[in-house]
């Protein structure tokens, strides 16, 4: 999981989406020498502390601009100079060559930043309030605050290793950034990894209860977690299976941001099936306490 962490935070590229700047589409293919060039012509007119990338494709070229500015006027600015820049040097013949342009003010890069950590704390809060109400009936047997806890844990685990990945992906590629499409990703992850965790424990919980109606003093927690993750992991790795092939062919047939969608999903599926059923319950179960009173009978 720290590997993951390094991977992710170390080759960390986020979009202009979060940090503010501008993307122009131009008509036409850069060759290599343009973000030199541009980077010296900025710094002509005193704009430093920019940073300019290009992402050539068979017909036309994206130049993705990052500033560390703080003033959207100044971003407005640049993405002028970057324009009379292009059409000055002949890389494009005039203004009808800018295919399209796009400016992120750095007080929206913040707003971003901000919303996206919001939207990740109260669907924390949210879950963590669902499994204590949900499992109160059974808190005698076990504790709904434990469950909680292997959610959130679990989740982690099933972000951590996505986002790894994705961090290696920017490694071998630098033009990929960290950008909204991936925050949906990993909020869609969030989901769907406490729905899988949910669906174990809800069987436990169910299990739990049919122990309790029989008034058996003798529980034995380990047949309770293992009967669960038994008849629940035929459901678990087929939903899996079927998810993943639509995944799959998501990122071979689609491109661009649809694709990077594809992978980091599909990084989840098999990690977050694993995790669901060699993670959630056994932690859960070892959380409780019961592995070394229970250990003889087992």
């Amino acid at each position: 999981m720290t590997g993951a962490w390094l991977l992710f935070f170390i080759n960390l590229n986020p979009s202009i989406d979060f940090t503010g700047g501008m993307q122009i589409r131009v008509a036409n293919v850069l060759d290599d020498s343009f973000e030199k060039n541009a980077t010296s012509y900025l710094s002509e007119q005193w704009i430093s502390e920019v940073t300019i990338s290009t992402k050539a494709e068979e017909s036309f070229t994206d130049i993705i601009i990052k500033t560390s500015t703080s003033d959207d006027n100044q971003v407005t600015q640049i993405a002028n100079s970057v324009q009379s820049f292009l059409i000055e040097k002949n890389y494009i013949a005039d203004e009808t060559g800018i295919i399209q342009s796009s400016i992120t003010g750095p007080s929206v890069g913040a707003y971003m930043q901000s919303a996206a950590l919001r939207a990740v704390i109260i669907g924390i809060i949210f879950m963590v309030v669902y499994m204590l109400f949900s499992f109160s009936a059974i808190r005698k047997v076990v504790s709904p605050s434990i469950l909680a806890s292997v959610t959130i844990v679990t989740m982690l685990f099933d972000i951590l290793i996505p986002a790894g990945a994705y961090g290696l992906l920017m490694l071998i590629n630098p033009t990929i950034q960290v950008d909204t499409v991936f925050i949906i990703a990993i909020l869609t992850i969030m989901w769907y990894s406490i729905n899988d965790t949910i669906i174990i424990f809800d069987r436990i919980r169910e299990n739990a209860e049919n122990v309790i109606a029989e008034k058996n003093k003798n529980i034995l927690y380990a047949k309770i977690f293992e009967d669960s993750i038994w008849q629940t992991m035929r459901r678990s790795i087929w939903t899996s299976v079927s998810t993943l092939m639509v995944v799959v062919a998501m990122y071979i047939f689609w491109t661009g941001v649809i694709k990077l969608f594809a992978f980091t999903t599909g990084i989840w599926v098999i990690a977050g099936t694993a995790s669901s059923i060699f993670i959630a319950a056994p932690l859960a179960y070892l959380l409780l306490g019961k592995f070394s009173k229970e250990q003889k009978k087992i």
